[in-house]
């Protein structure tokens, strides 16, 4: 089965997925929003999301915690990570304690501050484009680059409030 989802939330892309394995339904592949399911046991795995600080640095130790704690790396899209634990294995939490929730919640703040830098960037030379050849195209390009910007302003947002309700309950 493949359903088609776009997730900028960790917290309500991690809980879909462990929606849809409680359903019968493993998620085992993703390509641009598109998520490809196998049939599964209800309940058989946990999936847990992380945003690698960097593949490059200290991936091996990663890749070894993993597999010691027989973790699976089910599908990766750049940094972004979908892991998954069978359920038969024990609990599967990756951040436990408020100070590792905290850093995970700033990589991804920072990941999105990132992407809508680069995202004004395009629509201002969208807009610019728009304006000088007085061109629909553009202008609907640079709409849609505006409506980015407000998904990615919201994410940031939101990663905010959960970095402060951490901090709060330290």
């Amino acid at each position: 089965m493949v359903k088609f989802r776009l997730y900028y939330d960790k917290d309500k892309e991690q809980d879909w997925l462990m929606e849809m394995v409680n359903r019968g339904w493993a998620a085992n592949k993703f390509f641009l929003g598109f998520y490809s399911f196998v049939p599964c046991e209800p309940g058989e795995y946990i999936y847990q999301i992380d945003l690698l600080s960097s593949w490059k640095n200290g991936h091996m130790d990663y890749k070894e915690f993993l597999s010691e704690n027989n973790v699976e790396i089910v599908f990766q899209w750049f940094f972004w990570i979908v892991l998954r634990k069978k359920s038969s294995d024990g609990e599967f939490i990756l951040y436990t304690d408020n100070e590792s929730k905290i850093e995970q919640y700033s990589r991804i703040r920072k990941m999105f501050v990132i992407c809508g830098i680069i995202e004004l960037i395009c629509m201002l030379i969208e807009l610019n484009s728009a304006i000088q050849l007085r061109n629909t195209f553009y202008g609907m390009m640079t709409v849609l680059f505006v409506i980015i910007l407000l998904v990615f302003s919201k994410v940031i947002w939101t990663c905010q409030f959960k970095i402060n309700e951490l901090r709060e309950r330290k």
